[in-house]
């Protein structure tokens, strides 16, 4: 756990800021560009769970956040950074984990053979809104792992792929398209 003594530190006033390795970026470049997306999809994660009664799909929203901790990680530490080895990463396991909670839905939710408009519902928006955010950010991974060869990011580009059919569906559920 990190420990702030202060938040404002004017290390970023001159358009730079700072990776895990301690190394220093410009703001615009395109690492710190998808760092941003992932936490944009964070909160737009946690204004959609702020909305859920639900205690379980409350934790699974939980558990989705904390693997985008995880990929924040994965782009904050370099590869060849002594840190790397330590932090969590997006494996199968929690891309096969998210696959398998949208099939799940899936059986209960009656798909129209048509597109759909949003805003069914206030919560179905909400996932949809966060699902938009959602395929934003991986297109974004998507472009740093060929500009820059990130391979290793290949994982959570797949799980981001996957959320974004897990969102399309609870919004779905959320707007009542149930069998």
């Amino acid at each position: 756990m990190i420990e702030f003594d202060q938040i404002t530190t004017r290390g970023g006033d001159g358009g730079e800021t700072s990776i895990a390795d301690g190394s220093r970026r410009g703001k615009d470049d395109q690492l710190i560009d998808v760092i941003g997306e992932v936490d944009e999809l964070h909160a737009a994660l946690g204004l959609y769970k702020a909305t859920l009664q639900d205690k379980k799909l409350r934790e699974e929203m939980d558990w989705i956040q904390r693997r985008l901790l995880c990929i924040g990680g994965m782009l904050a530490v370099p590869p060849d950074h002594s840190a790397y080895n330590q932090i969590e990463r997006i494996d199968e396991k929690s891309i096969a984990k998210l696959e398998k909670s949208q099939k799940a839905m899936m059986k209960g939710v009656n798909l129209p053979p048509y597109f759909v408009t949003y805003g069914g519902s206030e919560q179905g928006a909400r996932a949809d809104w966060a699902r938009a955010v959602c395929r934003r950010c991986e297109r974004r991974m998507v472009a740093l792992i060929r500009n820059r060869v990130m391979r290793d990011l290949a994982p959570a580009q797949q799980f981001l792929n996957r959320l974004s059919d897990w969102l399309f569906i609870r919004a779905r559920q959320e707007d009542g398209l149930l069998d």
